[in-house]
């Protein structure tokens, strides 16, 4: 097992660095062409002072360019070189930088929100998770976009299957009802919990085509902590 997690780990770290180029088209393949509205779908939860952790090829950079207070990071300087294209391209400046989300260039409390789309095992790391307590504000949201699932039952369980697979990071959420009994399974609709940086997340599905993807949002200061900072 140990040798096969380390081949998978080679393997995404080819397809990050010098196989970057075919992202898109891998991220397209395995979604059947919904990749990046997946990833547009945590828009609406972005505001103010805003960090992206893994910007990837960029997409989402060139989504927020008209903001002013936008910036992302990725450790593959050959991803980075493609977002900064890429924005360019868009007619903006790229506000990038090449680090690690275990160890983020950001001052303490400057980011009204942090989020990461298809996040790998990355984000459960104690030292990301410490990073992300120490850069967000009190009050400021952490969004991930951790996990989506096609309609078509028998490309959803491929999927599933290719996820299991390559050992890639899907949390395990609480499922709740209303009244915060536990419910089987994750009917479309249902509230579900992840807690993850000291933060409670609550998630939703949002309908994507023949698809739905989860956000989840996580308020700093507040629901794990049992207090407003």
């Amino acid at each position: 097992m140990l040798l096969y997690r380390r081949v998978v780990r080679w393997a995404f770290h080819v397809l990050y660095h010098e196989f970057a180029w075919s992202y898109d088209f891998v991220a397209a393949l395995v979604s059947r062409g919904y990749w990046q509205r997946w990833t547009a779908a945590a828009l609406p939860e972005l505001h103010g002072v805003t960090l992206e952790l893994g910007v990837g090829p960029g997409h989402m950079q060139v989504a927020l360019a008209n903001r002013a207070a936008t910036f992302g990071l990725d450790r593959s300087p050959t991803m980075l070189a493609l977002a900064a294209r890429r924005v360019r391209r868009a007619g903006a400046t790229p506000r990038l930088m090449r680090a690690d989300a275990a160890a983020l260039p950001v001052r303490s409390a400057a980011c009204a929100t942090l989020f990461a789309t298809f996040p790998s095992e990355y984000i459960v790391d104690p030292a990301t998770q410490a990073e992300i307590r120490r850069v967000l504000v009190p009050g400021g949201r952490l969004v991930l976009v951790p996990f989506a699932e096609l309609d078509a039952g028998w490309y959803q369980r491929l999927m599933a299957l290719a996820y299991r697979l390559t050992l890639q990071f899907r949390p395990r959420v609480d499922h709740q009802s209303d009244q915060g009994a536990s419910l089987p399974g994750s009917p479309a609709g249902t509230p579900e919990r992840l807690e993850l940086a000291g933060m409670i997340l609550h998630g939703r599905w949002v309908r994507v085509g023949a698809s739905r993807v989860m956000v989840m949002v996580g308020t700093h200061g507040q629901e794990a902590y049992g207090t407003d900072l």
